[in-house]
């Protein structure tokens, strides 16, 4: 890049014109600087003699841009910046600028997680899984801060002391609702980042999810469908991932699921690897040199009696009620509640409204 163009005149061109990323290097590259581009006969065939005012209108929303990254202690990055992601810059329609709040990792290796907004059990326990295990083994959990798969997947590694990075479909100053703020800022302070392509002031629309989802499939080196129905957007990360060249794997899931459409489509027309464990994951990217276990395999389960045990094993990734419970085991009702209430002190199950248990860990 031509040194005289400033932060400040890279977003005025933003500002200018939606260019292509690679029409945008084209001007960077052929003019001196911003001025000399507005100045130029290129500009005034692409804009008819539009009026410098207009210019002047431009420049100053360019460094409203600028203070308010300060004020909510973000920064813009560009795609000549030395910290901005190395893989999303490799593909196709990379965005010339990124808004970020937290630290990038270059170093670090990230895969995307993404499903459903509506997850069964299943796909909760499976997200979290995933997530728990690539965090405790240095690896970027991506994803797009929405409910469901996304939001189990972000907090579950942060919950794991893991870096997760949100992808927003709007800008970093209109994340909404209210949880979804919440979350990124426990993002933030585990170390992770907030990365959005959007100026200031801009709330998301429907044309700006599929957009967000090109830069989670960027910015990893592998997509994993948890969870999604047949026209989820998921699948639309899942497209793209695989037009960059990038591995994508499915979670498989329950046949006569609603939610697990999308996923075992994926698997049965060869578009997604099959998923079984994150450990599989990891092996299939050539990155079992160093995996370190869980912390929740770190030790055996240990149960007190036999009844534990049995219970344990009766659990399994969808909800079972009390009362199914206490048939299937042939044990009084009591004696059930009493073993499942020291289960949940052990965190090794978890208890659902209305008196339905589940395995917290597959």
């Amino acid at each position: 890049m031509n040194s005289n163009w400033s932060k400040k005149d890279l977003i005025s061109l933003c500002f200018l014109k939606n260019f292509k990323s690679s029409q945008f290097i084209k001007i960077v590259n052929k003019f001196s600087s911003f001025e000399h581009f507005i100045d130029s006969e290129a500009y005034k065939q692409l804009f008819f003699n539009n009026l410098k005012d207009s210019v002047k209108a431009i420049i100053q929303q360019s460094e409203h841009q600028l203070e308010v990254a300060e004020t909510i202690d973000s920064k813009i990055i560009s795609i000549w910046d030395s910290d901005y992601p190395e893989l999303l810059k490799k593909t196709s329609s990379p965005p010339i600028l990124l808004f970020v709040r937290g630290k990038l990792r270059n170093d670090l290796s990230a895969i995307a997680i993404v499903g459903t907004r509506k997850s069964t059990s299943y796909g909760k326990l499976s997200a979290e899984r995933f997530a728990e295990f690539f965090s405790v083994n240095d690896i970027i959990v991506v994803s797009g801060l929405a409910y469901g798969i996304d939001t189990y997947s972000h907090l579950a590694s942060v919950k794991s002391g893991g870096i997760t990075y949100a992808i927003l479909p709007s800008s970093l100053d209109t994340i909404s609702p209210s949880t979804s703020q919440k979350n990124a800022e426990k993002i933030i302070e585990n170390g992770g980042a907030l990365i959005s392509e959007y100026r200031f002031g801009t709330v998301a629309n429907l044309a700006s999810f599929p957009q967000r989802n090109r830069i989670i499939a960027g910015i990893s080196i592998a997509t994993i469908v948890v969870e999604c129905g047949i026209k989820s957007g998921a699948l639309i990360t899942a497209k793209i991932a695989d037009s960059e060249s990038r591995e994508v794997f499915a979670v498989p899931g329950n046949i006569t699921s609603q939610r697990s459409l999308g996923t075992n489509k994926l698997i049965r027309d060869n578009l997604a690897i099959i998923a079984l464990s994150p450990e599989s994951v990891l092996d299939d990217l050539g990155l079992t040199g160093f995996i370190r276990e869980r912390p929740f395999d770190s030790h055996k389960i240990t149960f007190d009696d036999n009844s534990e045990e049995k219970l344990f094993n009766i659990l399994n990734y969808e909800p079972i009620h009390i009362d199914t419970l206490t048939d299937t085991s042939g044990m009084e009702y009591s004696e059930v509640s009493g073993k499942l209430l020291m289960m949940e002190f052990k965190g090794i199950i978890k208890q659902l409204p209305g008196k339905y248990y589940i395995r917290t860990h597959l």
